[in-house]
């Protein structure tokens, strides 16, 4: 019987064994999906800064060739509001890293 015994419990050591192995290769994938997707918002959120960044610099152009004084162009609604989006989207982004630093840093 003693053989029997460790055959069995080797049986279930192994089962163990591979149960771990798969929960662990399960929660990276996870991880990795989870990192995928951050990167792919934070793609986005660049492009929609560089975007917004072109929009404020194309409008600030346009009144400073209205020979509006500088004073003007920084005043612009347009461009104020401009501003204050790349402001929020540059917060959104910092997040957004500090998030994926934090899915790193926990596996």
């Amino acid at each position: 019987m003693g053989i029997l015994q460790r055959v069995k419990h080797d049986l279930k050591a192994g089962w163990a064994a591979m149960r771990y192995g798969t929960a662990q290769a399960a929660s990276r994938a996870l991880e990795e999906a989870e990192l995928l997707q951050l990167r792919l918002e934070l793609r986005k959120l660049d492009e929609r800064i560089r975007e917004l960044y072109g929009d404020i610099g194309e409008r600030a152009i346009a009144v400073h060739e209205r020979s509006e004084p500088a004073g003007r162009v920084l005043a612009d609604p347009e461009v104020a509001r401009g501003v204050e989006q790349a402001l929020g989207l540059k917060a959104e982004r910092a997040r957004l890293v500090a998030e994926m630093e934090e899915v790193q840093n926990s596996g």
